[in-house]
C-alpha cells in the first residue's frame, strides 16, 4: 500500500516538474536597434552670395545724408560644430546701388565670427567682426575724394540646410564704419549702416 502511494506520488512530481520549468524558462530580448543619428553637420567650408537692402547715413559736413537702396554680393566661410554648437568665420563683400550727389557708400565688406545653436538643418546665429566701407565724396566746392572707413558690424540671423550642400539664410546686421579724414576742405567722414539680407551658400 505504501509502495503504491509513493510510486503514485513520484509519478505526479515528475509530470509536474516539466511544466514548471517550462515557465521558467528565459527567453534572450532581442538586440536593440542600432541607433543612427539624423543630425545635419554643419562643419565644413561654404561659398555662396546675397542681396537685400541698406539704409545707410553719412557724416559729411556736419549733415546726415541718408542712402537707402539695394545691396548684394559674395560670401565665403567655414563652420566648425560640436555638438549643438556651430561656430565659425565668415568674410563678405557687397557693392551698393544706391548713389547719392554729395557722399555715397559704394560698397561694404566685412571678416566676423560667427557662432550659434543648430536644431539640426536650422542654425539660429549671431555674428560681429571688422567692417570696411568704401566712401566717396563729390563736392563742387571741395572736390572728389575715395577712402575707406574701418569699424564693427554685429548682428544675428537664421540659416537652414535644404539638401546635405544647399544653404539659405536671412541675416541682419549693423555697422558703423567709423569717420575718416578727408582733407581739409572736407573733413571727417562718417558712415553707419543697417541692413537686411537674404541669400544661398553651397557647403562643400
Amino acid at each position: 500500500m505504501h509502495i503504491r502511494l509513493i510510486a503514485c506520488a513520484a509519478l505526479a512530481l515528475s509530470a509536474a516538474v516539466p511544466a514548471v520549468a517550462a515557465d521558467l524558462t528565459y527567453e534572450t530580448p532581442a538586440p536593440a536597434a542600432e541607433q543612427i543619428s539624423s543630425a545635419y553637420n554643419w562643419s565644413g567650408f561654404y561659398l555662396g552670395g546675397q542681396g537685400g537692402y541698406s539704409w545707410s547715413q553719412t557724416k559729411i559736413l556736419g549733415s546726415d545724408e541718408n542712402i537707402d537702396g539695394g545691396t548684394a554680393g559674395l560670401h565665403a566661410g567655414h563652420n566648425f560644430q560640436s555638438g549643438n554648437i556651430v561656430y565659425g568665420i565668415e568674410n563678405d563683400f557687397n557693392y551698393n546701388f544706391k548713389k547719392n550727389d554729395d557722399a555715397n557708400l559704394e560698397w561694404d565688406a566685412s571678416g566676423r565670427a560667427r557662432v550659434g545653436y543648430a536644431l539640426d538643418r536650422t542654425l539660429f546665429f549671431a555674428t560681429a567682426g571688422v567692417a570696411a566701407g568704401g566712401g566717396k565724396v563729390d563736392i563742387p566746392t571741395a572736390g572728389k575724394k575715395d577712402g575707406i572707413l574701418i569699424g564693427w558690424t554685429a548682428g544675428g540671423g537664421i540659416e537652414h540646410a535644404v539638401t546635405d550642400h544647399i544653404l539659405v539664410r536671412g541675416e541682419y546686421r549693423h555697422s558703423d564704419f567709423g569717420n575718416k579724414d578727408f582733407g581739409s576742405a572736407i573733413g571727417d567722414v562718417g558712415a553707419t549702416q543697417d541692413k537686411v539680407l537674404f541669400g544661398t551658400s553651397y557647403k562643400f
